[in-house]
């Protein structure tokens, strides 16, 4: 009798642990992405209204947004070649979690690389990262963006590779 609890123990553990080998493994994942806005330099952040996010698959981190209209007309561009792209692999939708009064940018990410960017047009700024599908098995990503409207320059903002983004300011006869 023992050796019969033995070997169906070890049977058990051996089916429990191979059950693991098949599981689906899968890069993709839904971005949701918190947009925000701030006023001015001394602080204070309000939901950036009316933004749209959009991405393109990419396999290298080759391919560019030349301007705002550019941006917000969803054409990114080979600086190379001058091949455009027009036509957007993903677009974004709103999302509210049941409960929350926070809006996200809704976007799915399939397994491949992808440049991606979220266009605020009541401030004619735009961001964009390269995004690389790492995260195995992440249903959701959750990014958080804000737009300082203050700043007249290009900026980084992000804390880390992969969650950084470049944002690109109004246009103004300073930064022409």
């Amino acid at each position: 009798m023992g050796k019969i609890l033995r070997n169906i123990t070890i049977v058990m553990v051996v089916a429990f642990f191979a059950t693991g080998c098949f599981k689906k493994v899968t890069t993709d994942t839904t971005l949701r992405i918190k947009v925000l806005s701030e006023e001015t330099s001394g602080g204070g952040t309000v939901a950036a209204e009316g933004c749209y996010a959009y991405l393109y698959y990419t396999e290298k981190e080759d391919w560019v947004i030349a301007s705002y209209e550019d941006a917000a007309a969803k054409i990114i561009t080979h600086p190379e070649t001058g091949e455009t792209r027009s036509v957007p692999d993903g677009e974004s939708e709103l999302y509210q979690a049941e409960g929350s009064d926070v809006t996200y940018l809704s976007l799915f990410q399939g397994g491949s690389p992808a440049l991606v960017v979220v266009v605020y047009p009541e401030a004619q700024m735009f961001a964009y990262n390269y995004r690389k599908a790492e995260a195995i098995n992440l249903h959701y990503t959750y990014l958080t963006l804000i737009f300082h409207k203050w700043k007249t320059e290009i900026y980084t903002e992000g804390s880390k590779d992969g969650y950084k983004w470049t944002v690109v300011p109004t246009p103004t006869t300073e930064n022409e």
